[in-house]
């Protein structure tokens, strides 16, 4: 079938036995298949929590459509041969074929040379009172790892009354906070817990010695584009992290660098002080040095850091399996106070203060 539609976002819409076409009004087309809409049907779904109610063994192997009616306004109800009626909502097929190869998260963006005051900074009552505010801030702490907050105040545990607004504090076997000390290599934290903290807040008490941010997103994008087989040695060849005391014995087996299933960077995981002896032998051995060599050289180098000496109530958040942190050494007994979060729910946050209010 083929038919005009009055509806204002459709164009044209086509139908047979195996899928629809949507034409839009901006002259885009969008196809969805017969089984993919029956899965899809909104009647099959919870309408408060989007929780599929049916099992896939409930759908007819081989659906099939009859006839596709631009009704009522705004929507498209469709018929199947075996008399079943389904109908969706247009902005909802609309908006998910435009998602279809995108994250719901802010796209990453890697920098380097930058200074601490060209990242996203909030006073923290505006930061408290105003969501568009948090919004925006978190918006930034997604596309470039890195975020701060001024005038928190310096309470002991006031880092978990940021967290609470933020997403689901991550507990480890430091506790819901822990203190840092002054001189810590670089690093990305946990990298022996499975899986690692997504994020992590460090909360300035009192001033110590300058903390350090690295891009490790940028690193290892620079090592893509110079040397591959060294970048892919270290997303492919997974070595241990290993930490253990009288209280636990933790280890994880994983890359130091690690892509998604079409090759963009997801995460590093990266701290010399917690890699047990290397699993590998002979001619992997013998690539791997070089190439974690590499990869230390560009972390180190000045260019990719960020220098700050945090001040009492200044407030720092940044995605750990991206941002390596560390800090100078000091004679000053400084105090900085931490929490780790879990990166799901910053997100969550992040896409709850971005519907529409």
């Amino acid at each position: 079938m083929t038919g005009k539609a009055a509806d204002i976002d459709v164009e044209e819409v086509k139908c047979t036995p195996g899928e629809i076409v949507l034409t839009w009004q901006d002259s885009s087309y969008s196809v969805y298949t017969a089984l993919w809409l029956r899965d899809n049907d909104p009647a099959n779904r919870d309408a408060r929590t989007g929780q599929r109610l049916i099992r896939t063994v409930d759908l007819p192997r081989e659906p099939r459509l009859n006839a596709a009616d631009l009704r009522p306004s705004g929507h498209i109800t469709l018929t199947w041969e075996d008399g079943a009626v389904s109908v969706y909502p247009l902005s909802w097929l609309r908006a998910f074929d435009r998602s279809l190869r995108t994250t719901p998260h802010p796209t990453r963006m890697p920098w380097m040379g930058q200074a601490a005051t060209s990242f996203a900074w909030c006073d923290y009552a505006e930061w408290i009172e105003n969501p568009a505010s948090r919004e925006e801030w978190l918006y930034y702490v997604g596309r470039d790892g890195l975020a701060f907050l001024r005038d928190v105040p310096t309470q002991q545990d006031a880092v978990l009354k940021v967290a609470a607004l933020i997403g689901f504090v991550r507990a480890t076997h430091l506790g819901r906070t822990f203190d840092t000390s002054p001189g810590l290599p670089i690093h990305t934290a946990n990298p022996y817990r499975d899986p690692v903290p997504g994020f992590q807040l460090l909360h300035c008490l009192s001033a110590a010695g300058q903390s350090i941010f690295v891009d490790g997103m940028a690193a290892a994008e620079r090592l893509r584009a110079h040397d591959h087989d060294a970048f892919a040695t270290l997303c492919q060849m997974p070595i241990l992290y290993r930490f253990q005391d009288a209280a636990v014995d933790l280890v994880a087996e994983r890359t130091m660098l690690e892509v998604d299933p079409s090759g963009e960077f997801r995460a590093i995981h990266y701290d010399d002080r917690w890699i047990a002896p290397l699993p590998l032998k002979g001619p992997r051995l013998k690539k791997y040095y070089p190439a974690y060599r590499q990869l230390a050289d560009l972390l180190s180098e000045p260019a990719r850091s960020v220098l700050y000496q945090l001040q009492p109530g200044d407030l720092a958040l940044f995605d750990n399996t991206r941002i390596l942190h560390g800090s100078t050494a000091s004679s000053v007994a400084g105090h900085l106070q931490g929490c780790y979060l879990d990166a799901d729910g910053l997100y969550s946050s992040l896409a709850l203060l971005s519907r529409p209010r």
